[in-house]
């Protein structure tokens, strides 16, 4: 009869479940706070106590296993795009498996509802954890990262302070060939109801192209921007500051011009900045 110490379990799980959540995001290029990631690894431990219910059958233990899996992630990373969210998923289950196959190699392995116990000590399972992780960070010290990380911004535009995941893209050149500011740029959708009243309305008016003439106030410029597809103008308001807190430090910059785009945040940001900036907020 094998005892189960529940205190010794959430913990070794709780260890477990932090270090994959951190894995994952270092391979699909995204960062979390530490309170963010205290949450994720919390449900990933308590997730692990089906092991303790009855017998549910596959549909609904694979069920559970996903929703919980997703539900980590989601504390840990919220939710910075559907590609971005399924790749965060997808390398938190493979970094389970993997563990779970080296594990699988010690004796007296127990399953129950979709999870796996191994006769192991704490130790060593958080030893196999560590192995685990560490040859993510050896991968990608080699390999390189998958694209700059995307992280958590605030843009100071009006008077309204908007949150913003700022991604670093070293092909950006979009400018600002007058003034010669640093230039950012917005996904529209994502952030409009953040923005001022103002300044929602200038944007609403020039994306529904009813010809309506700016407030004169406001200070908005077009901005050419070149694509693959050709080259269009996009609407560009001054911004006050681009701010980014992260492990104790701040970084600001002020007198930006903030260029606006159509679309919402399904490519995992809401802001794109360029080498220059992005050195300014200690991203490169």
């Amino acid at each position: 009869m094998k005892v189960l110490y529940i205190d010794e379990l959430l913990l070794t799980n709780f260890a477990a479940a932090a270090a994959f959540l951190l894995a994952a995001g270092l391979l699909a290029g995204v960062r979390c706070s530490g309170p963010r990631l205290v949450a994720g690894a919390a449900l990933g431990a308590v997730s692990c106590l089906v092991l303790l219910a009855p017998p549910m059958g596959f549909g609904p233990a694979l069920l559970y296993k996903i929703g919980t899996g997703a539900g980590a992630v989601a504390l840990a990373y919220g939710c910075p795009g559907v590609r971005v969210f399924l790749r965060l998923g997808g390398w938190f289950l493979a970094l389970n498996l993997l563990l779970t196959g080296a594990a699988a190699l010690a004796p007296q392995a127990h399953t129950a509802n979709l999870t796996a116990y191994m006769d192991i000590t704490p130790g060593r399972l958080l030893a196999g954890t560590a192995a685990v992780y560490l040859a993510v960070r050896a991968l990608l010290s080699f390999l390189g990262r998958p694209g700059q990380a995307a992280v958590p911004a605030v843009l100071e535009l009006g008077n309204a302070r908007v949150k913003v995941t700022a991604f670093y893209d070293s092909g950006f050149t979009l400018a600002d060939p007058v003034a010669e500011r640093p230039v950012v740029l917005v996904r529209y959708d994502a952030v409009r109801t953040a923005l001022p009243e103002a300044h929602r309305a200038c944007l609403d008016a020039v994306f529904a192209g009813t010809g309506e003439p700016p407030d004169p106030a406001l200070g908005m410029r077009y901005l050419v921007c070149g694509t693959i597809a050709g080259r269009t103008l996009l609407p560009a308001l001054p911004a006050a500051a681009l701010i980014r807190q992260a492990g104790g430090r701040t970084w600001s910059q002020t007198g930006l011009l903030a260029a606006f785009c159509p679309g919402g945040a399904e490519e995992g940001w809401t802001l794109l900045l360029g080498s220059d900036l992005a050195g300014r907020m200690g991203l490169s």
